[in-house]
């Protein structure tokens, strides 16, 4: 009898731990991975903040490659019109280049026209007219850096002198200039035109 009353506690033991594992397999909590300073209840929402930070990042990238890109296409259209406004000054600079020179020019023919028309004035006041207009046009040449160079009497010059004949002359040294044709015109510091000029030569022996 008393081996049978043994088994009965062994059985209600046995029954006890098999309701209390059924019990806990029931009332067990799913594992939750522990973060070092947060709760194992406290939920985690690092992923989903930074899916919003990265889209914003995103856009705000696109909005300022399209605003350097209009900056960029503005620029390129400013240097272009530049580009266009410059070459046309200076093909305009080229073409009327001489604009200037020839408006001075013909305040210089408006003093011959007036002189010719009083041509049949004092030969006196027509000279003294003439010499005016000289004066007038050798100032605006000087004006624009036109000068003229006289040879005469200087030593004979290839670079700046044309001799058209020589002459014998027992007064001037050999290779002087005793006669000027045209004088010689240079624009600032270059040579126009040489002068025209006749130079003299040692006379012959027994010559007079």
């Amino acid at each position: 009898m008393a081996r049978k009353k043994k088994i009965k506690v062994n059985d209600m033991d046995s029954s006890s731990e098999t309701e209390e594992q059924v019990g806990q397999e029931h009332t067990e909590e799913p594992s939750v991975e522990v973060v070092e300073g947060r709760s194992p209840r406290d939920a985690d929402f690092s992923q989903l903040e930074d899916e919003p930070t990265e889209q914003a990042s995103a856009a705000g990238g696109d909005s300022q490659a399209r605003e350097f890109k209009e900056k960029y296409l503005r620029a390129l259209a400013d240097f272009e019109n530049f580009k266009k406004r410059t070459l046309k000054e200076r093909s305009d600079l080229l073409k009327y280049q001489g604009e200037k020179v020839f408006l001075d020019m013909l305040e210089v023919v408006d003093n011959i026209d007036l002189a010719l028309q009083h041509a049949e004035a004092e030969p006196e006041k027509l000279r003294e007219g003439v010499e005016l207009i000289h004066k007038m046009f050798v100032s605006t040449l000087d004006k624009w850096g036109v000068r003229a160079s006289s040879a005469l009497g200087k030593p004979f010059d290839p670079n700046e002198h044309a001799a058209i004949s020589q002459i014998p002359d027992g007064e001037a040294e050999p290779g002087t200039v005793i006669n000027e044709l045209k004088k010689a015109y240079f624009y600032k510091d270059k040579l126009l035109r040489p002068s025209e000029v006749v130079v003299s030569v040692a006379p012959p022996e027994g010559g007079e």
